[in-house]
Formats: structure tokens, sequence, C-alpha cells
């Protein structure tokens, strides 16, 4: 038996001067193996997958949007035609895709995304039309003018005539009009503007007014402050009426037949106010 005295105090195994344990190098070794080999199967994994999804072929073409012009199918088949036999995911013609999609008269606005893994969606925003330009073209709430080829078919919107580029200037002298006439209960029907800056509308109850070179919105309040002086009869009789002079303006009433009840007064200028 030693003496306690005798015994010698060991270095304790494993530990470094800091203390730490110390890792024998061959584990070190297995660990720095396993650690290359988890990495070989991160990129190998990585590697496969942007393979297989580069090879994939678009299985499914969604079409978004809510339609009231255009059919959709008719949108899906164009996207199909574009999309040929060897596009893989990354190879769709996205811009191809996005500019046939566009070129439909009734669209405003497309987009085309791609959906892992075999998809593809094209979002359809259409032209709402507010008021018709000429004889194939609309005005829509964007205040953009579009082409459709015919305007059949909505002859309850107004009617907008004018020189190119002066769409929404138009479009905004509508609004306030209608807002104006809205007491009358009548609305605007037509409203022209001449390649010599000259105004002239129709109601839809067929009243025309010129205004010359005025803008509208300088005249429609003296007027519709003055016409009910006429009386409520007189004012459903109404033809059209005549603000071009500079202190009045003048009327022009609608023909009766000759067994129909006269205006108390005859047809006629009515005097300036």
């Amino acid at each position: 038996m030693a003496h306690p005295g005798n015994q010698r105090r060991l270095k304790p195994e494993g530990r470094n001067r800091a203390g730490n344990a110390a890792v024998p190098s061959g584990r070190r070794l297995r660990a720095s193996f396993t650690a290359l080999f988890a990495l070989c199967l991160i990129w190998g994994g990585i590697g496969w997958g942007v393979s297989w999804i580069a090879e994939r072929r678009v299985q499914t073409v969604r079409v978004k949007g809510a339609f009231r012009y255009i059919d959709p199918a008719v949108v899906e088949d164009l996207v199909r035609d574009r999309l040929a036999s060897g596009n893989t995911y990354f190879g769709i013609p996205m811009a191809e895709i996005r500019q046939a999609v566009a070129s439909i008269p009734w669209v405003a606005e497309a987009s085309v995304e791609r959906r892992w893994p075999d998809r593809i969606e094209v979002e359809v925003r259409e032209h709402r039309p507010v008021a018709r330009w000429g004889d194939a073209e609309f005005i829509d709430d964007r205040m953009n003018r579009f082409h459709v080829g015919s305007t059949q078919g909505f002859e309850h919107l107004p009617l907008l005539t004018g020189p190119d580029g002066q769409e929404r200037r138009l479009v905004k002298v509508l609004i306030d009009l209608d807002e104006r006439f809205g007491t009358w209960g009548t609305r605007v029907a037509e409203l022209r503007l001449t390649d010599r800056w000259s105004w002239s509308l129709r109601l839809e109850s067929d009243v025309r007014i010129e205004f010359g070179r005025q803008e509208p919105a300088e005249a429609i309040p003296s007027l519709l402050s003055l016409l009910p002086l006429l009386g409520k009869e007189r004012m459903t009789l109404l033809q059209s009426i005549d603000l071009r002079y500079p202190y009045g303006f003048a009327v022009v009433w609608k023909t009766y037949p000759p067994d129909a009840e006269v205006p108390p007064e005859q047809p006629g200028a009515v005097p300036p106010a």
C-alpha cells in the first residue's frame, strides 16, 4: 500500500493547458469526414433539385381576373400556343406571353408568373369603359383610350368626340356636367370638342346646348340658375340652348303637332338674363 505522501499527482489526461478536454486526432478526422460527407450530400441534393425543376414542363395554366368582356378560355389557349412542347420551367417565354395577352383588345394590364413546380399564372385586368370615343373606341375608368373595333351594344355609354390627346379633359368635363345635370334628372349623352375648341353637348332628354369656346363648367351654373324661371312645363319643351351670346342665351322649342297644346309664350329667344 503506497503512502499518500509518495503518490504522484498525475496530470489529467485529455486536457490541454487551457483546461479544455482535448479531442483525439482520430475523432477529429472522423468528424471532418462526416461534415464533408454531409456537405457533399447537401450540394448533391441541391444540384439534383435544380436539375429536376429545370427539366419540368409546364403542366397547368391558370388565368386570373374579373372577366366581363373576355373569355378566360381564349386567354388560356393563347398562352398554351406560346408554350412550345420543349419549354421547361425556366424556359417559359414570359415576355412573349405577356405581350400576346396584352394585345387582346379588352385587356388593360397583364402579368405572367411562374409557380413552382409546373404552373404558370396569368393575371388579367380588363378595361372598364365609361364612355365611347367615336365609332370604334372607348375611354376606360383610368381615362385611357382603347380600340376594340366597334362600340355596338354600348349605346348606353356617353359619346365623346374631340381632338387626340384631349381624352382626359373631356372625361373630367363629362363627370362635372353629369353631377350638375343630376338635379334635372338627366345626364350627358354626347359631349363634343371641335378642333377650334368649341364645346357642345346633347342631354339624354335630347336637349342640345352650344357653349362656343367658353368652358362648360363656367357657363352651366348661370344657365341652371335661370332656367327654372321658364317654368317646369316649358323646360320640358326645350329643344336646344345657345350660350354663345355675350349677355344671354337663346332657346329653341320643340315643334308641336297641330292638335297639341301650345305653350303660352311663342317660340323664340329668351331675353338676355
